[in-house]
């Protein structure tokens, strides 16, 4: 009876893990060997975008294990919204991202938004 209770419950794990896996972000930078360090634009559409002198940004930091498990850690928050509000911003005219990778496996992503 017992290895048929541990067999459910890695079953049961594996399938809870399946839905982390399968995630994908909306933005993916290159990843370089050794270091990547890369800015570039979050928003692509500069047709009237007025130029803004008051911004606000967010940093997430992750941690990638890739030897046992391939798991993927991160803490702080790095999207728009946060940005806009650590900037006191009531209007995001664009934005634009900055990632710092050293060998895949520890990076640094910042969000900065800019407008009224």
């Amino acid at each position: 009876m017992k290895p048929h209770l541990l067999t459910a419950v890695l079953c049961a794990l594996a399938f809870g893990l399946v839905g982390c896996a399968s995630y994908r972000t909306p933005v993916r930078p290159p990843t370089g060997l050794l270091m990547t360090e890369l800015s570039a634009p979050l928003t692509t559409n500069f047709h009237r975008t007025p130029v803004c002198a008051k911004q606000g940004s967010a940093e997430t930091t992750f941690f990638r294990e890739p030897i046992l498990t391939g798991l993927s850690f991160s803490w702080g928050e790095a999207g728009i919204r946060e940005a806009a509000a650590n900037g006191g911003l009531t209007t995001v005219e664009y934005a634009d991202y900055h990632v710092t990778l050293v060998l895949g496996i520890f990076g640094k992503f910042k969000v900065t938004a800019y407008g009224q």
